[in-house]
């Protein structure tokens, strides 16, 4: 299999009740996505906070079947695109850089 050019975007959801992730193929379509609630964590944004800036990540990998998962710590969240089992890349979003309190 040819490498193949992908583009990770880790963003906030337009409502700000969390982090919508979507891995992007060459094509530009939608290769694999994940949606992460705050809720579900027991997190909330600041109530004075800007929407924290998008992350984007372009990289090249050889992989016949791709996954975006995420796992979580207590100072913040790491989105994984895997390929073929293993990992590709990694984006880490810290609560205290998006303003995310306790709930």
């Amino acid at each position: 299999m040819p490498m193949e050019t992908y583009r990770l975007e880790v963003r906030e959801t337009e409502t700000a009740e969390g982090i919508d992730v979507d891995l992007y193929g060459e094509d530009d379509l939608v290769e694999a996505s994940t949606r992460v609630a705050y809720e579900e964590f027991g997190l909330e944004p600041a109530d004075d906070r800007e929407t924290p800036t998008a992350e984007f990540r372009e990289f090249r990998a050889d992989a016949m079947r791709t996954d975006v998962q995420f796992a979580r710590d207590p100072a913040g969240f790491d989105f994984r695109v895997v390929g073929d089992g293993d990992g590709i890349e990694t984006v880490r979003i810290e609560d205290e850089a998006w303003d995310l309190d306790d709930s």
